[in-house]
């Protein structure tokens, strides 16, 4: 193939790829690939981490301290990278690495006598960095026999006189840089990060400027593509270090790439996509350490607009509000905060002012607040003199999560799940910003919480499982059942897509958190080697050191003062999701407060279980009174206990002996003076009738035990059985009178209009209720829709598995789905 035939590609190699003998030995090997099919221009980054030497040996110049420490880690690291090549010819880098190293003395310490550093000079010595990189790359790969030529950057002169921050001049650069590369041969190396001007000056680019270097020689010679060269993959859907899920794009178009770059993505410099864009010109992010990966294409034809296409993190800011009456209506207060800020060279990251025009909030890096803080107080001095500015308030360690994606302008609600996912991972969002493109949606959050908002958004977009991570507390028998559940359904529920992820488990004494998830193979071994003593404080704390985005607590204990605690919880970003009756039969101030609290919070409150285990009976009567359906009349039995101990009697078995069955067989709390006493369905009933809309109280309940609890009350356990025999006879006759009657003993929880009552009662056995024995429940409601004939539900009230399996549904409930 000729050479004008061949097209030209340009290869920027990143500094990072440069740290080494290894890393240069890649990049030389990649750009020896590409020459086969390409007339190549390859520029260069300073080996890793000398412009950050350089930049520091300048402070101390200029702050009086001798700078020849740090000079002289610049040259010692430059030259084991050039000594670890052997006997490898190297004569430009070689001559170049003495000559470097004299003139950066002469200059660094003639910055120390005068304390400071004139721009040109700190742009001379910021330039020795990629002086060196770059020759050391011409001489390599001209000693694999390569026609490889070095030139300066004369080739690319600046278009305008700014010595730290220049532009190049696109169009006369083209002419030099094809003469160049026809003298080079397969290969033409460059120095980035500067140009040099007609008149000999060297002008820098900026910072990570060597990107817009290779931009620039890849617009000058209107060549097939650009390729960075990294020691990354690409550009990815997040800060991979901050999100471990994060996947390399395949493609982004210009404006995503700009959008990413500037809000924080560190993998192309923002001024480099200008030029890029202009021309045409698709550029290549590629991983020099992994040339087989096809990393991503920065280009102007995406083959389809993605809805997001990923999600930056820009740390490090700080927020400055200036808010008043005298801004309304004032033409030019935007320009003068702009204009005031430039005077100090402050850059303003982001903007907005509110529509009553009463405020405007700008970021700026952490670094320059109080700069710009004290510029603001000057230009804004007469206003706040008279008080036409109340406030310049300053909020330092901020952070900048933006969300972005060409197919957003195109579709409804993204705007809505971004602000849901950023709550959702328990984050306040202090500003929002989007642009007229549509293009990015930004929001600003405090800085501790920014790494949990990115995450949060990206499990919400970018995630292919309904994820929740659970927290149990009460690991009895409805709570070590409801493990063995996850357990068994794991691989189940992955196949739909969606993911448990049990991160702590408590019982009384005990709670153990895990770094990831906990082994439900021998959860009981580690909780009581690993767990320690805690309170509902380390609860809460476990969510931010754990960096959960969707924690759900699980209460399957009976204990009120956690079931007091519920408000602490939904407030610190939890669902809770419990089988504990006693918050729901607390005071009403504290019931309406429950409600309340999850949905400020945007949290769910779920208690399925509370009335009828497994039974759906909550969600039951919340659809009915949301279809405008009202209670006239409920019966019901809520006590699968009592149910399994009054239904013996029908088989003439002793009332004693019922009792001794029901608890053997699991069926009572372990004290069965629990269920006797009739307060379980007591607190249950009041849920039902909270449910329905009845204000009520606990004492509001009429209440029948099922035998006279002060002849109980002393009586040692063990004893219990011997004394609750002192009844058979009574219940014998009860039992008899009932079936001569057509009905049955059962104990019945009933409402009436406001009235409330539990007792045991003659139940027909023709009715609902009637046939309903052997732990099973059964309610009866008669609504303004079921009546004459009732809605009846019945089923198994009680019991490990149905209660477990009832709390596993409500914790599915409450798992937040992804977008689609």
């Amino acid at each position: 193939m000729s050479e004008s035939a061949r097209p030209i590609l340009v290869q920027k190699y990143g500094g990072s790829a440069l740290a080494d003998k290894a890393g240069f030995e890649a990049c030389a090997a990649v750009a020896a690939e590409y020459v086969k099919e390409n007339r190549v221009v390859v520029v260069l980054s300073a080996v890793k981490g000398v412009t950050d030497l350089l930049i520091a040996a300048i402070d101390a110049a200029e702050s009086g301290k001798s700078p020849q420490g740090l000079l002289a880690d610049v040259i010692e690291r430059e030259r084991a990278i050039l000594d670890s090549f052997g006997d490898t010819g190297l004569p430009l880098a070689s001559a170049y690495l003495e000559q470097q190293a004299k003139e950066l003395g002469e200059r660094l310490e003639g910055v120390r006598l005068l304390s400071q550093c004139p721009d040109e000079i700190r742009a001379r010595i910021l330039a020795t960095g990629e002086g060196f990189s770059s020759r050391l790359m011409a001489d390599l790969l001209a000693s694999q026999g390569l026609a490889a030529g070095w030139s300066d950057t004369d080739v690319l002169p600046p278009a305008n006189d700014d010595l730290t921050d220049a532009l190049i001049d696109i169009e006369a650069a083209g002419p030099r840089l094809a003469d160049r590369l026809d003298e080079a041969g397969d290969v033409l190396v460059l120095p980035g990060f500067y140009g040099i001007s007609d008149a000999g000056t060297l002008q820098l680019l900026g910072r990570n400027g060597t990107d817009y270097s290779a931009a620039a020689c890849a617009a000058a010679l209107e060549a097939t593509r650009c390729q960075i060269w990294k020691d990354i993959d690409g550009f990815f859907s997040a800060n991979p270090s901050i999100v471990s899920s994060a996947r390399c794009l395949e493609e982004v178009s210009y404006d995503e790439a700009i959008e990413l770059t500037y809000f924080g993505a560190n993998v192309i410099s923002a001024k480099a996509l200008a030029p890029l864009a202009a021309g045409g010109i698709p550029c290549e992010v590629r991983n020099v350490f992994a040339p087989e990966k096809p990393g991503t294409v920065v280009h102007g034809g995406a083959r389809r607009a993605s809805v997001v296409r990923g999600i930056s993190h820009l740390p490090d800011v700080a927020a400055i509000t200036l808010q008043g009456g005298g801004l309304r209506g004032r033409v030019g207060i935007a320009r003068r905060v702009m204009d005031a800020l430039a005077q100090r060279s402050v850059s303003i990251v982001l903007i907005v002012q509110s529509s009553s025009e009463y405020s405007i909030t700008l970021c700026v890096r952490e670094k320059d607040v109080d700069k710009a803080a004290a510029a603001l107080e000057e230009e804004f001095h007469f206003e706040r003199l008279h008080g036409l500015v109340s406030d310049i308030a300053v909020q330092r360690n901020r952070a900048i999560v933006s969300l972005v994606g060409d197919g957003m302008k195109h579709y409804r609600g993204v705007a809505a799940r971004f602000l849901t996912a950023v709550s959702a991972a328990g984050v306040n969002v202090e500003v929002i910003a989007q642009g007229s493109t549509e293009c990015a949606i930004a929001v600003v959050v405090a800085g501790a919480d920014a790494v949990a908002a990115t995450r949060g958004c990206h499990t919400a977009f970018f995630s292919e499982t309904t994820h929740v991570d659970v927290l149990l507390l009460g690991c009895g028998n409805v709570g070590g059942e409801l493990l063995e559940q996850f357990r068994r359904q794991a691989a189940s529920l992955l196949e739909s897509k969606t993911e448990l992820r049990v991160r702590a488990i408590a019982n009384s004494r005990k709670l153990l958190v895990a770094d990831d998830v906990i082994d439900l193979d021998n959860w009981r071994e580690t909780l009581e080697r690993d767990g320690v003593a805690w309170k509902i404080e380390d609860v809460v704390a476990a969510r931010e050191r754990l960096g959960l985005l969707n924690p759900a607590v699980i209460d399957c204990t009976t204990d009120a003062g956690l079931a007091a605690s519920y408000l602490t919880l939904l407030e610190n970003g939890f669902h809770v999701v419990t089988a504990n009756k006693k918050a729901n039969t607390m005071g009403l101030d504290y019931y309406r407060a429950l409600r309340e609290t999850a949905a400020h919070n945007f949290k769910k409150f779920l208690y399925e279980t509370n009335v009828g285990a497994g039974l759906p009976v909550i969600d039951t009567l919340q659809a009915l009174i949301r279809s405008g359906d009202h209670l006239t009349t409920f019966d019901g039995i809520l006590s699968g206990s009592l149910s399994m101990i009054l239904g013996l009697l029908d088989d003439g078995v002793a009332f004693s002996e019922a009792v001794e069955k029901a608890m053997s067989l699991g069926y009572t709390e372990p004290d069965p003076r629990d269920d006797l006493s009739g307060m379980d369905v007591a607190r249950k009933l009041l849920i039902i009738a909270r449910e329905v809309g009845l204000e009520l109280e606990l004492d509001d309940i009429e209440v029948e035990p099922v035998v006279p609890l002060e002849t109980i009350k002393g009586v040692d356990k063990a004893d219990l059985i011997e004394a609750l025999a002192d009844f058979d006879e009574a219940f014998a006759k009860r039992s008899a009178t009932a079936r001569e009657n057509g009905a049955v003993l059962r104990y019945v929880g009933k409402i009436d209009g406001a009235h409330c009552r539990v007792s045991v009662e003659e139940t027909p056995i023709k009715q609902p209720l009637g046939a309903v024995r052997d732990g099973e429940n059964a309610l009866v409601l008669h609504t303004q829709y079921y009546t004459p004939i009732p809605l009846v539900l019945r089923g198994y009230g009680a019991g490990a598995q149905v209660t477990a399996a009832g709390v596993f549904a409500d914790l599915l409930r409450a798992v937040w789905r992804p977008l689609d």
